[in-house]
């Protein structure tokens, strides 16, 4: 890669997006694209120029959020917490608990078991970044449990072939389901209002979210 810096927010050689004058270079995107094309199980010929955008997109996403906290190390997992978290993801890889199929799995997909602990740590503590902002604004009230209960819980029961249950039976999932919703809605309209309180450049088109400077350099693009 040539130069890895950036300067007064210009887009370099090398850099595919600014945020705020802080760099994304190339090999984080095609790495970042890897990431999401392993968790997916998704062979990398099969990667579309959409997954590859939307790759980008979460890039530049997670960096406005990360620049929202205080501290870099606010909020990462515990070693035990990214332990369990990785273990978990090798449950959901076919043929991943054995060790040398594990690496082989990776290998095939450009990633090592270091790279894959270092994006499951940034997405949980981004996870709990946002749990902790978010979740002690919202109130779901009793009527929308109850609405869920009776518009879409019941008539899906029913279309099953499954035996209904009470209210009080489901309450906490469809309460806990009906945060995350809203949790959700409000994450878009945070990251809505720090990308157009942000200063984002990016060498691939993306539209309304950042100020295009062209396509040259962009991996997989042209």
């Amino acid at each position: 890669m040539a130069s890895r810096a950036a300067f007064a927010g210009e887009v370099i050689d090398g850099v595919i997006a600014t945020v705020n004058r802080q760099p994304i270079f190339q090999s984080d995107w095609d790495e970042a694209i890897c990431f999401e094309a392993f968790m997916l199980q998704k062979p990398l010929d099969k990667v579309s120029r959409e997954d590859r955008v939307n790759a980008l997109r979460r890039l530049i996403d997670r960096q406005l959020l990360k620049n929202q906290m205080s501290d870099p190390n606010y909020m990462q997992p515990s070693a035990d917490e990214l332990r369990n978290e990785l273990a978990r993801v090798r449950t959901q890889v076919p043929g991943a608990a054995d060790d040398v199929a594990w690496e082989r799995i990776l290998a095939s997909y450009g990633l090592t078991e270091i790279m894959v602990r270092e994006h499951l740590k940034t997405a949980v503590q981004v996870m709990n970044f946002v749990e902790v902002r978010l979740r002690p604004h919202l109130h779901v009230q009793a009527d929308e449990i109850e609405a869920y209960y009776n518009n879409q819980l019941i008539p899906e029961l029913r279309r099953s072939g499954t035996k209904i249950v009470a209210l009080n039976e489901v309450e906490p999932r469809i309460r806990e389901l009906l945060t995350q919703r809203h949790m959700d809605e409000m994450l878009d309209t945070w990251l809505h209002n720090l990308r157009q309180q942000s200063d984002i450049h990016s060498r691939v088109a993306l539209p309304a979210v950042t100020s295009f400077v062209g396509q040259e350099g962009a991996s997989g693009l042209n």
